[in-house]
């Protein structure tokens, strides 16, 4: 097995990297069921009740969540360096807070 040194500015970007992957994705499912429950409730809506648009309080809601999550995405970089700074100064004061 060989042994592979890895620089600490290598690894907070990879982490910054993953970190940002997974957060897109998150992202992304996020919009996916909201459109998709947006397709299942819009019809009902007309179908069912059309005298009453209800469905625009689910469609709302379900819209701000899903800013809230892309504002969230935006600011993913700058929480992770913020936390790799946190623990950088932990471990320069051996630990203690």
């Amino acid at each position: 097995m060989v042994e592979v040194t890895v620089t600490l500015d290598q690894y907070e970007q990879a982490e910054i990297e993953i970190s940002m992957r997974e957060a897109r994705v998150g992202l992304r499912a996020h919009a996916i069921a909201t459109v998709l429950v947006w397709a299942v409730l819009i019809p009902i809506n007309v179908l069912v009740a059309p005298e009453f648009p209800w469905v625009a309080f689910v469609v709302a809601g379900m819209a701000i969540g899903l800013f809230f999550h892309w504002f969230g995405y935006r600011r993913a970089e700058a929480d992770v360096r913020a936390r790799q700074a946190r623990i950088e100064a932990l471990a320069r004061n051996g630990g203690r807070s």
